[in-house]
């Protein structure tokens, strides 16, 4: 399990590690680590030129087996930071230390009164938009940052520019994009395991598995939940798909879906939105399923199998990076996920790039009438009970259309507001009022439509 980073850093070693990589130990640089980190930001292709100048409790390394396997370090300037020096030996590639690391350095940076860090980077801007950056033009980069060695001499005109601002929109990372998809893979994975566990007695008396939906907010759970599928869809689909509903829609019906059509469902869980289209679409149509969690993954393929339905396949990704060509498919659905994701932008992007033109985005999400309190934004519960992450509803509208949707239409379905329980604790409530009724409410299940347009 990926380690968990403390929230402040004070320096001492700290041990973690993804399962099967063993341990490795993080702690703040020393002036005689400085040869070791050199060579291993040169050995990577890295600009090491500079790194002694603010080489020591800026950088931070890991250790195994008491090798240096990685570091990253951050420069101050000013009130700005220059995040630089991020290098993992190839052998260890693949098992996020980087990131760890990187956010490491975030929180140092913000502990420090830091405002935003900027980077240069010629091949990894995906990798850090992924934890939060933003690309930015090199002349909006302030001038001490301008003037650092890596920015005017190191690195390439062509190199993106990219910025991490604290307390920015969308951007205050008490909560991190990396621990976001972690705590969302876990809770995903823990429910598929429980879904797996179920045996015996009809569908209907087994306990269904809760992602939408907390502890703290059972009640709500069942309202978002229920109700969602008409009986005679759910006679087509194995007990378990159903047991593994964790949405708070029914996209397959919204997206209205034709014979031989493609469709692509995203966070497609135990699989029942991709069985149900496969269905719609025909044996001459496609229905694809992405999910990041190969719990989820197994038990998708076990109800495709126990379907018997040969035109689907389920492959393993994050939305935010769908493995898809551009163009793939007709229609794009998803079930109460896309609010659950660190970076709403790009899955939005991304949906619009894997659709054909003239194809259609058809959703069911979870979307906030107006702003959320910074204290439900924090609560890394409600972020994986489908709550905090929700957009608002005019900002989705916004989104759709930077990502260049056009006919975009939000239609509300579920109400649902946030109560303040004991000792501040947060509880969702179901509204008394049914959708469309003037009543003061923070959220709504919603359904999302709109299209790529037609190229010429």
């Amino acid at each position: 399990m990926l380690q968990r980073v403390p929230k402040r850093y004070h320096g001492t070693p700290h041990r973690g590690g993804t399962r099967g990589e063993g341990d490795y130990l993080i702690r703040p640089c020393r002036r005689e680590d400085l040869k070791v980190v050199s060579d291993l930001v040169a050995g990577v292709e890295l600009c090491s030129d500079g790194i002694e100048d603010q080489f020591g409790e800026a950088y931070v390394l890991a250790e195994a087996s008491g090798k240096v396997i990685a570091c990253a370090g951050i420069e101050t300037h000013g009130s700005h930071g220059l995040l630089r020096s991020v290098a993992v030996v190839p052998e260890k590639r693949g098992l996020k230390i980087g990131k760890t690391l990187v956010v490491n350095r975030l929180e140092w940076a913000k502990s420090r009164g830091i405002g935003a860090v900027y980077l240069l980077t010629v091949t990894a801007a995906d990798y850090f938009e992924a934890l939060g950056f933003e690309r930015t033009g090199r002349s909006d980069t302030p001038p001490e940052i301008q003037k650092t060695h890596e920015f005017s001499e190191a690195c390439p005109e062509t190199a993106d520019v990219m910025v991490f601002r604290f307390g920015g929109r969308g951007n205050s990372r008490e909560v991190h994009a990396m621990d976001i998809k972690k705590e969302v893979r876990d809770k995903y994975a823990d429910a598929a395991r429980k879904i797996s566990k179920q045996t015996g007695g009809p569908a209907g008396e087994k306990k269904k598995a809760s992602c939408c939906g907390s502890e703290r907010s059972a009640g709500a759970q069942e309202a978002i939940t229920s109700g969602l599928y008409d009986p005679s869809e759910l006679k087509n689909v194995p007990a378990d798909a159903a047991l593994a509903s964790l949405g708070c829609g029914n996209p397959t019906a919204l997206a209205e879906l034709k014979p031989g059509e493609s469709v692509l469902d995203l966070g497609s869980g135990g699989g029942i939105d991709v069985l149900l289209s496969a269905k719609r679409v025909g044996p001459t149509g496609m229905a694809y399923g992405v999910d990041m969690t190969d719990e989820m993954l197994e038990v998708a393929r076990e109800n495709q199998r126990k379907a018997g339905v040969e035109n689907v396949e389920f492959l393993k990704g994050e939305i935010e990076k769908i493995p898809l060509p551009d163009g793939a498919v007709d229609v794009v659905i998803s079930n109460c996920v896309i609010n659950l994701s660190p970076d709403k932008r790009r899955v939005l992007r991304e949906a619009f790039r894997v659709l054909k033109p003239g194809g259609r985005l058809a959703v069911s999400d979870i979307v906030a009438r107006g702003q959320i309190p910074d204290a439900i934004r924090r609560d890394m519960e409600l972020w994986t009970g489908c709550i905090a992450g929700a957009l608002e509803e005019n900002e989705y509208r916004s989104i759709l259309e930077e990502a260049g949707f056009q006919g975009i239409e939000l239609q509300p379905t579920r109400l649902f507001r946030v109560e303040k329980g004991c000792c501040g604790d947060a509880q969702i409530e179901v509204s008394p009022g049914a959708a469309g009724d003037e009543i003061d409410v923070t959220f709504m299940s919603a359904f999302i439509r709109a299209s790529k347009p037609t190229q010429s």
